[in-house]
């Protein structure tokens, strides 16, 4: 298992080098992972606050990628209270590791079809907004299922894909319990 540590506003020491690499060698089905990108902070905007510090973990699995962040007043305790939910997510990928090598279909999601109004209100009217662009240069075509299943995996609030039955760019999003599934 190769891990890359990266420090930002902090030096990372031997000792959490250690404690880090010797937590994840626990979690089961971490052997899947071919490299783990170990991120850790000092906001120093934040100091003396609750988020002190972060931890931002991206484990890269054969054909997708799990990521996590955590924010909080000590490095060593956020870690430890990753490891659920990175675990929960490994045995997520596991469970479905023939899907995703392709030798089982992901299953068909019923999706329920709305039509949104997409008229402009006058309430942002005058409201400009702060835009990040992201170039996608090639997207692969995967079922609605497995999209919600990588954006569970990267835990995004929403995932946009190029939708295998329609070929069409689509855009699956959380919405409490259930998904919403925005499509052309």
């Amino acid at each position: 298992m190769q891990v890359t540590f990266t420090g930002r506003g902090l030096e990372i020491t031997e000792a959490m080098k250690d404690f880090i690499t010797e937590k994840l060698e626990k979690i089961p089905y971490i052997e899947s992972a071919t490299h783990i990108n170990c991120e850790i902070g000092q906001e120093i905007a934040h100091k003396g606050t609750e988020k002190d510090f972060y931890i931002r973990l991206l484990i890269t699995l054969p054909k997708a990628a799990v990521r996590m962040k955590k924010e909080g007043p000590e490095v060593y305790s956020l870690l430890d209270e990753m490891l659920p939910s990175i675990q929960k997510k490994l045995v997520q990928y596991k469970e479905n590791s023939k899907k995703w090598e392709g030798s089982e279909q992901w299953p068909e999601a019923k999706v329920e079809e709305e039509q949104v109004d997409t008229s402009v209100s006058a309430v942002y009217a005058n409201y400009v907004p702060k835009i990040k662009r992201k170039n996608i240069t090639e997207m692969q075509p995967m079922s609605v299922s497995e999209a919600i299943e990588r954006m569970e995996l990267l835990d995004k609030s929403f995932f946009v894909f190029k939708d295998i039955l329609t070929n069409s760019i689509a855009v699956v999003s959380k919405k409490g319990g259930s998904y919403e599934l925005i499509s052309t």
